[in-house]
């Protein structure tokens, strides 16, 4: 595992799309479904919005895709650090920025307390019988929970095994799943690990080519993402108050596959964007902000009447916000030196 794959401003394009869907999703369907957001009524647009909560399917894809570049030479407290600066500092800025705006005087709603803003600094706050800041960041607690087991294989010293790892990891999963066998309450058996595994081995087809081994564990990640996927149909039409089509469900968890896949293509992998490197960069601390503050906006300025208005305003402020939070860890992580 010594060659390194240069960065592809792909990924960075499939972020952007990846994140706009769970926005679309939490402004146009779920805040407003939940009765979070009470001054804005459904638009037939919701009924296409429901779904954008799948654009997290394609990140723990893309996450999968970019783990074997991260562990690539680098030890098991390389990683550490790396992954530590890549998500901690950032998240603390986020939360830090949710608590002041948020508890800003003249919103109806208070925002979070001190107390439940610093139990979140640990990124895993339910694990202490806490609550989340924002409950889009559960997605973050999967991460630590994947680079766990990175954390291991590469102290253990068989991180070169990796690609062959992910693939047997995926055919357990999909195994352990399709026959319903109990689960022990073990995290690394759920269908967001098949999709871990997937966008790993995507990536291990692109760099070192296609085997029995891959294949098959390609195969197994896609069966078992389809079926944890479009099984849980029923589930959120009983806890969204709505139905949704588990047909649809698997389309676009068929979609995201495709589209990582599509990154064994090189012109593809050729795509170069003078903006894709910043556009990337910026949907992480756009994602930890955009739920909890966007969701407060439209609640206390939002109106069926002005929506049209206040929708692109409240996403391009926080666009804006967010690239402030990214010089402002820039400079805060020079500081370290």
């Amino acid at each position: 595992m010594t060659k390194h794959a240069k960065r592809l401003d792909y990924l960075d394009l499939l972020r952007v799309l990846a994140l706009g869907s769970v926005i679309s999703f939490h402004y146009f369907f779920n805040g407003i479904s939940k009765g979070t957001v009470t001054s804005l009524s459904l638009t037939p647009f919701a009924a296409i919005a429901k779904y954008g909560y799948l654009g997290v399917e394609l990140f723990f894809l893309i996450s999968g895709f970019v783990i074997l570049y991260s562990t690539q030479n680098r030890t098991a407290a390389e990683f550490i650090k790396k992954r530590f600066l890549r998500l901690y500092p950032m998240y603390w800025l986020g939360l830090i920025t949710i608590f002041i705006v948020a508890n800003l005087p003249f919103w109806n709603n208070k925002g979070p307390s001190i107390g439940k803003t610093i139990l979140n600094f640990t990124m895993l706050p339910t694990a202490f019988g806490g609550q989340w800041v924002d409950e889009a960041h559960w997605f973050l607690m999967r991460e630590l929970q994947f680079y766990l087991v990175i954390v291991i294989v590469l102290a253990l010293g068989i991180g070169k095994h990796l690609p062959k790892i992910f693939p047997w990891w995926a055919i357990i999963i999909c195994i352990w799943n399709l026959f319903n066998l109990p689960r022990f309450e073990v995290w690394y058996f759920s269908g967001y690990f098949a999709l871990l595994t997937g966008g790993a081995i995507i990536f291990s087809i692109r760099e070192w080519g296609i085997t029995k081994l891959r294949l098959a564990g390609l195969v197994a990640a896609y069966v078992c993402a389809m079926d944890t996927r479009m099984s849980k149909a029923a589930w959120l039409g009983e806890h969204r108050s709505s139905t949704y089509n588990k047909y649809v469900i698997g389309l676009v968890v068929t979609i995201a596959f495709l589209l990582i896949l599509a990154t064994l293509s090189s012109k593809v992998s050729n795509l170069s964007f003078r903006w894709a490197a910043i556009a990337g960069a910026i949907t992480y601390p756009l994602f930890l902000i955009h739920g909890r503050l966007g969701l407060l906006t439209l609640q206390n300025l939002g109106t069926n009447s002005n929506k049209l208005f206040l929708y692109p305003a409240i996403i391009l402020t926080l666009i804006a916000m967010a690239y402030g939070l990214l010089k402002l860890e820039k400079k805060l992580l020079s500081l370290r030196f």
